[in-house]
């Protein structure tokens, strides 16, 4: 039985422990990052106004700034929601804001399959520490992360910080920051995002 219990416990370890959450936000009447590229198994956070959903939608609706959902897509609530893994196949997903897509409120994402991951360079995992924090956290990356760009952007979108990530850890002052939730992003080969409090 301890076998059993034993062996499911490294099966789902192996199988979410290479997984990456995605976060998009918007800015205004647009969605920020617009276009990603994951890989299969990874999951999509919107995090919007509450004026703002995500609705899937095919392509030609998405290049004519329609909103007509796309039988059987994803779709989130206004103010946002997650996009599972079992909700996006491989290959490239369209999706607008509905009630914005005439404004051209619209974004990708480009899902890749695991064969893919071995054309690509293994992207760094991100550490942000101690978090929630109201002074100082750390920007820590599994692997060389000297030379990426980072952003610091608030729950609107606004870009509060950014600077080049200059060692392996990096401690950066958030104290002049309100409270609240920020995301941190990363660019390297691809972005991860970090969800940050702010005490």
């Amino acid at each position: 039985m301890k076998k059993i219990y034993l062996s499911l416990l490294l099966f789902f370890a192996a199988a979410t422990g290479f997984s990456t959450t995605w976060i998009i936000t918007n800015s205004g009447f647009s969605f920020s990052p617009a276009t990603i590229t994951i890989t299969i198994g990874d999951d999509v956070d919107f995090n919007l106004g509450p004026e703002h959903n995500a609705v899937e939608v095919s392509q030609s609706t998405w290049n004519a700034n329609g909103n007509t959902a796309l039988a059987g897509g994803f779709q989130t609530p206004f103010g946002g929601g997650s996009v599972l893994t079992s909700q996006l196949g491989v290959g490239t997903h369209y999706y607008v804001c509905s009630p914005h897509a005439s404004m051209g409120m619209k974004g990708v994402i480009i899902v890749q399959s695991t064969t893919d991951i071995a054309k690509n360079q293994l992207q760094p995992k991100l550490l942000v520490y101690p978090n929630p924090s109201n002074s100082i956290i750390t920007i820590k990356g599994s692997n060389n992360i000297i030379g990426f760009q980072y952003f610091i952007t608030d729950q609107t979108g606004r870009q509060v910080f950014k600077d080049i990530l200059s060692d392996e850890a990096n401690p950066i002052d958030i104290s002049q920051l309100n409270p609240g939730i920020y995301l941190i992003q990363i660019v390297g080969q691809r972005r991860q995002s970090v969800k940050l409090i702010k005490n």
